[in-house]
């Protein structure tokens, strides 16, 4: 019984911690980087979704393994189309677009749980992002099958994983501060 309660106290000191840091960092306007889940902290599991395009194309890890390969980094964003602090932090990514490239940072946007296909292409088409790989997972299979939320489970975003150029995870975001995205190539 007593390391039972001994576990509950150390679990809320832990929580207690975590709230407190993601707090003060978002009173700093920074970004709120959160605990990459264990399965995915040495890789990603493989995985199949599609590209947001008029073929839309499968899209695997193999996929985001070659485009991880051209740069020092890639941003998997998470987003839904009806989120709007989503929608703002993809517009901060149009406008750094050239700071992106010029620090090797390479964005594929994946849209998380929507199904209405034309809704997803026409704001892609809407919002000037095609510059940017965008992939539909409908299914949450980089979300549920990542670990990031358990099954059944919505996520909450915005939430962006920084992979290195092995595709391998570095970090996770959460919400995005006034150093979005400066972030994603910096940390």
């Amino acid at each position: 019984m007593m390391r039972f309660l001994l576990g509950v106290l150390g679990g809320a000191l832990a929580l207690s911690l975590c709230v407190s840091s993601t707090a003060q960092a978002a009173s700093q306007g920074k970004s709120v980087e959160m605990k990459l889940p264990s399965s995915i902290s040495d890789s990603l599991p493989w995985f199949a979704i599609r590209e947001v395009s008029d073929n839309m194309l499968p899209f695997t890890r193999t996929h985001l393994s070659k485009i991880s390969m051209k740069n020092e980094r890639t941003a998997l964003v998470y987003f839904a189309t009806w989120c709007i602090p989503c929608r703002a932090g993809i517009k901060r990514l149009v406008d750094n677009y050239a700071e992106l490239q010029k620090n090797k940072v390479s964005v594929v946007l994946v849209n998380i749980g929507e199904r209405d296909e034309e809704l997803v292409k026409s704001w892609v088409k809407k919002t000037n992002v095609s510059k940017f790989t965008v992939v539909s997972d409908p299914f949450k299979r980089l979300t549920e099958g990542f670990g990031l939320v358990k099954e059944g489970e919505e996520i909450s975003l915005p939430r962006t994983i920084v992979l290195d150029k092995n595709a391998k995870p570095l970090f996770m975001l959460g919400e995005e501060g006034n150093d979005w995205p400066q972030v994603l190539w910096t940390k």
